[in-house]
């Protein structure tokens, strides 16, 4: 504890550091389970359907793309971006470093799984509900 610091705030920083030696980040490294109602089909249509759930490899590369309308044979394609075969420290432009869907979500499930479990809280000290 520094001089400025009171004992609760004490309490809290001993507490952080102890889940921050114990927390993981498996949705992130490894995988996660994802669970959804739409799908899409050839065009690129949405719609409601049966619930699915699939688990997303994370510890996996996949290609970063999108998808192109191609006329000729009315169907979307994927348009890869970038290069897997790239050096590691390649340096990329900004629109190939952003986030992608896959990893927002894996974000979303790692604060699912550890918001209750490790009590968190918003500046007023009140629990938080992911």
């Amino acid at each position: 504890a520094t001089t400025t610091e009171t004992r609760e705030e004490a309490i809290k920083r001993l507490a952080a550091m102890q889940i921050a030696e114990t927390a993981t980040f498996e949705e992130l490294d490894k995988g996660y389970d994802y669970t959804t109602k739409w799908k899409v089909n050839d065009c690129g249509h949405y719609s409601l359907g049966d619930e699915t759930t699939v688990f997303v490899h994370m510890d996996q590369p996949r290609p970063c793309s999108y998808e192109k309308y191609n006329s000729e044979t009315k169907k979307n394609e994927p348009i890869t971006i970038g290069s897997s075969s790239s050096p590691k420290d390649a340096k990329h432009g900004v629109e190939l470093r952003g986030i992608t869907l896959r990893q927002l979500r894996a974000i979303m499930a790692n604060i699912i799984r550890r918001c209750l479990t490790e009590i968190w809280v918003d500046f007023k000290g009140e629990k938080l509900d992911p």
